[in-house]
C-alpha cells in the first residue's frame, strides 16, 4: 500500500498533468477564437465586395436598358 506522501505525490503529479492539459486547451481556444475573428472579417469584406459588384451590375443594367429604350429596341418603361 501507498503511504500518505506517495499518495500526495501521485495527486500532485496528476494535478500538474491536468494543469498542462488546461494550458494546451487555452492555447487552442485562443487560436480558434483568432481564426473565427479572421473568418468573420473575411466574410464581412466579401459581403461588401459582393454588394459593390451588385450595385455596379445594376448601374450597368440600367444604362443598357436606357440605351435600348432610346434606340427604340426596347419599349419605354413607365
Amino acid at each position: 500500500p501507498m503511504n500518505d506522501k506517495e499518495k500526495l505525490d501521485l495527486i500532485l503529479k496528476e494535478l500538474k498533468s491536468l494543469r498542462d492539459d488546461i494550458e494546451v486547451m487555452k492555447i487552442h481556444n485562443d487560436l480558434t477564437h483568432r481564426k473565427l475573428d479572421d473568418l468573420t472579417l473575411d466574410v464581412k469584406i466579401a459581403e461588401r465586395a459582393i454588394r459593390k459588384d451588385i450595385s455596379h451590375l445594376q448601374d450597368a443594367q440600367e444604362t443598357v436598358i436606357t440605351v435600348l429604350e432610346h434606340k427604340g429596341i426596347l419599349p419605354q418603361a413607365n
